[in-house]
């Protein structure tokens, strides 16, 4: 029995771009709606997947971003080892010049080859260059403070935030642009980011009620007196450009300027349900601690975790040792040792429960996690196709 087109387009932009991919091979039908010209349908299935799961991440390491680095694909569970993306997208990392991903959302990567930046999606092997900002021009060795946000209600537009940090010891604010995706350009942002008196993290956000949040480093460089001795998290709202300081709760400062102390900042809970927020890991000397902002208005957070490495279950050699960590999806950590990378259950009937995902290549140095998830988001509307593979 045939089904009307509508609830046909309505099935299908549920499933991921791998599942929409595998039945393009076998049906007619399912190829023209989710060919490249089927603006329609593939604005749907990305809109949809704003409600699913990441399943997969890049792994690459700490360096600076005018390097090379190497990168690291894997799923998100061993159970499922399937992704749309295209092998063509690897070699396109492996052999475009100084290639390095610097971030990803909802579908899209943001790339940075040399001066040179890109917004690519690669299941649909779209890519779409980027103006070379101003800053980057005058200061090509610098490390981009940059947000890329698919997460954008009842749009198929992107993110783009440039944070403009010349100097972060001159000044406590910072100059911001946007990258406007109907004009091709970057544009200035008239009211500045009040960052406080610590740099930021910018290679981690959270886009929660309108507001980008980043977190600040741990190191100890800052007089008692100074209301910023201590971390905290900065929000900039980007509607009116207001700033705000959120103070992180007390036992996470207690200890912060530890050389072993790293804090990181992630979205909690998942976007179906009636509940989000910021969840807060730290991990000090082998013991993640995890806590939950419970009330935004005052600050108020509540712990929901306190668990030393070792007693998670990893059965490794010891010492073991953490190389990186993130959570995904907003409800499990995912960490890195010297051999394998694990996932743990952080809500309801995964909590606590531990799960080997897979080994990797990096030893002992420092990784970075970008979560991923494959859809045919749209990157613009001057899009060409990767580079290379107009090459083959």
């Amino acid at each position: 029995m045939d089904m009307p087109h509508d609830i046909v387009i309505e099935i299908f932009s549920w499933l991921p771009a791998k599942s929409v991919h595998k039945f393009k091979s076998v049906n007619k039908f399912c190829n023209t709606i989710s060919s490249a010209e089927d603006t329609y349908f593939n604005e749907k299935q990305s809109q949809n997947a704003l409600l699913r799961d990441d399943s997969c991440f890049f792994l690459q390491p700490n360096w600076i971003q005018r390097y090379r680095a190497k990168h690291e694909f894997h799923h998100l569970s061993s159970k499922n080892t399937t992704s749309g993306v295209s092998h063509g997208f690897f070699q396109f990392l492996e052999h475009y010049p100084a290639c390095r991903i610097i971030a990803s959302s909802k579908g899209l990567i943001l790339g940075r080859s040399n001066i040179e930046l890109f917004i690519c999606n690669p299941v649909t092997q779209s890519w779409l260059p980027i103006p070379t900002p101003s800053y980057l021009e005058k200061y090509p060795d610098a490390d981009l403070k940059v947000v890329l946000d698919c997460n954008v209600e009842d749009s198929n537009d992107f993110m783009l935030f440039l944070f403009e940090v010349q100097d972060e010891w001159a000044s406590q604010y910072i100059d911001l642009r946007f990258y406007s995706v109907k004009e091709c350009m970057w544009k200035s942002v008239e009211a500045s980011f009040f960052h406080g008196g610590r740099p930021l993290r910018f290679d981690m956000h959270v886009y929660y009620r309108k507001a980008l949040h980043f977190i600040s480093n741990c190191y100890t460089f800052i007089s008692k007196k100074s209301p910023y001795f201590r971390p905290y998290i900065m929000a900039y709202n980007v509607e009116d450009g207001s700033s705000r300081m959120i103070r992180i709760p007390k036992e996470a400062r207690r200890g912060s300027h530890d050389l072993t102390c790293q804090m990181g900042i992630y979205k909690w809970g998942k976007p179906t349900s009636s509940y989000d927020s910021i969840c807060l890991v730290r991990l000090r000397k082998n013991v993640f601690t995890i806590w939950v902002l419970a009330n935004y208005e005052i600050d108020k957070w509540r712990r929901i975790l306190k668990i030393r490495v070792k007693a998670i279950g990893v059965k490794e050699k010891d010492p073991i040792i953490v190389t990186g960590f993130i959570v995904m999806n907003g409800d499990k950590l995912i960490f890195a040792t010297e051999e394998k990378i694990y996932g743990y259950g952080l809500r309801q009937e995964n909590f606590m429960k531990l799960e080997e995902i897979c080994k990797h290549e990096f030893g002992r140095g420092e990784m970075s996690f970008i979560a991923f998830s494959d859809t045919l988001r749209p990157c613009g509307h001057t899009v060409v196709t990767l580079p290379l593979m107009q090459q083959n």
